[in-house]
């Protein structure tokens, strides 16, 4: 136990653990694509990262990248003590600790199950060179798939909670979280596909926890612990401006560097796609207005999900989307990058749209960010339907590919920037109290949908008592509580 200022901090072992497990963690298998070839034409992005990686090695940057091939909590303790101003360690700050070990296990967790379906060689091995970096061995990597990244994943999951405990300083946390996962790049321990992969499933991981209780509850317990060691108040450490993209993000590539021939790639690859079916949703994806955004997450939902059947939840993806928007605005702001129609002189599959973007930057795209960001909260909301969420709001992006309208690396940063902002937006009181509100709505609607099965079921079979969970009982229960009998909802023992 530490007291601090006044407040009790315990801390237990056995509270070291993912936030999730089983099937509560995101399977991203479900909503990303199966990892590069490294060999084909579409790994040339890869390729000539991995040269760049190369290249900074015997530079300042390298060294990070070498120390920052130490696993888990200690490098993390390092890295984030002196950006938070304390030393973190269990015995100085274990609620801190705990909630950073934990994090970053939920990260880590993510990439489990893509990992153990596939198996992708790591540069190194595919290059046939030495392991350059301090902490990697052969025994730990050679058997263990690169896609997606591990080290990314708990990396940027700890950034993330970190982000959201202390929002104040939250640039500076989530560029070192980013650089984390690029340091496995520079030492050659990944590709850069695998780091991109490991910060979309450790986002989906940490977004899914916040529909436990647990989370939550270590979360207020580091900020409150953070805010004593630093003699603030919580809306002190909760104040601040929105992330900005120019503090986390790097420059876009420009069309003289080598990495734009990996946008280039992918361009050909997703133009590809324009005919069909997926071209067409493509189109569809463009369009922001309120109704199509409902529609085109709706299907995902396991309940109705329109301003009459959950109005709550209709309500919070209105907002949730007019705030991307505005947010997504701001991001652009840092850089101007023109749009793969316009550098390239090629027509896009929506030519009537084109004259709309033309003095709009590419980077980062804002559907992306829209797509990921709904897809994240909407996973908090409703958990059991994550997966295919996830998998809309992935979709969303790659659509702007499609089109025309971004290159790649415009729709990874989207991404990333939409999960810095799904931590920040988690600090503002009336976001969380529109939060809560669809949760709960949601989750009454799925009781009442249970109840309307019951009841069939008790109508069909006379006689036969029903807990409200489907327990059948042959007898009226002793026990008190509401159960269903011949079709109608039945009181005992109050």
């Amino acid at each position: 136990m530490l007291l601090i200022f006044g407040v009790n901090f315990t801390v237990h072992a056995e509270d070291y653990n993912s936030y999730l497990a089983g099937d509560k963690v995101p399977d991203a298998l479900a909503y990303l694509p199966t990892p590069p070839d490294s060999m084909q034409i579409f790994g040339n992005g890869d390729y000539v990262r991995w040269i760049w990686g190369k290249s900074v090695r015997n530079t300042p940057r390298g060294e990070q990248a070498s120390k920052d091939s130490k696993y888990g909590i200690i490098r993390m303790s390092a890295i984030y003590s002196e950006v938070l101003g304390i030393e973190i360690s269990e015995e100085n700050t274990p609620a801190i600790y705990r909630f950073m070990v934990n994090s970053g296990l939920t990260g880590a967790t993510s990439v489990v199950t893509m990992k153990r379906a596939y198996f992708r060689k790591r540069p190194f091995m595919l290059m046939n060179e030495p392991l350059w970096s301090e902490w990697d061995t052969h025994e730990d990597l050679d058997n263990n798939s690169s896609y997606p990244s591990s080290h990314t994943s708990n990396g940027w999951g700890t950034a993330l909670a970190l982000a959201e405990m202390a929002p104040h300083l939250q640039d500076t946390i989530l560029r070192l979280g980013l650089e984390y996962g690029v340091s496995r790049v520079i030492v050659g321990a990944h590709w850069q596909s695998d780091v991109d992969a490991a910060m979309l499933t450790s986002a989906a991981a940490i977004a899914r926890a916040h529909a436990t209780e647990k989370y939550i509850a270590h979360l207020n317990a580091a900020r409150e612990e953070y805010a004593a060691l630093k003699g603030m108040t919580l809306a002190e450490i909760a104040s601040g401006d929105m992330p900005k993209a120019d503090k986390i993000l790097d420059a876009p590539y420009t069309c003289d560097t080598q990495p734009f021939y990996g946008d280039m790639s992918q361009y050909w690859k997703a133009k590809n796609e324009r005919d069909g079916e997926r071209g067409v949703k493509a189109i569809a994806d463009a369009n922001l207005a309120d109704d199509a955004i409902v529609d085109g997450f709706a299907p995902c939902a396991d309940i109705p999900i329109s301003a009459t059947e959950a109005p709550l939840i209709t309500a919070l993806l209105k907002a949730l989307k007019e705030r991307l928007i505005l947010d997504s605005r701001a991001l652009k702001d840092c850089w101007f990058r023109k749009r793969p129609y316009i550098q390239l002189e090629e027509p896009t599959s929506i030519p009537n749209e084109e004259n709309l973007y033309h003095n709009d930057s590419s980077y980062p795209s804002m559907h992306a960010t829209i797509g990921w960001g709904i897809a994240l909260v909407l996973a908090e909301v409703m958990p059991d339907c994550q997966n295919a969420l996830l998998k809309r709001g992935y979709d969303f992006g790659w659509s702007r590919v499609i089109t025309g309208y971004n290159y790649n690396s415009d729709v990874q940063a989207g991404r990333v920037m939409a999960a810095c902002l799904f931590a920040k937006y988690h600090n503002d009181p009336s976001f969380q109290s529109a939060l809560d509100a669809a949760k709960q709505e949601y989750a009454q609607k799925k009781a009442d949908q249970g109840i309307d099965d019951i009841i069939c079921h008790s109508s069909n079979t006379p006689g036969y008592w029903y807990s409200l969970s489907g327990i059948i009982y042959h007898s009226r229960p002793t026990v008190p509580g509401i159960y269903i009998h011949n079709g109608e909802k039945v009181r005992i023992g109050y």
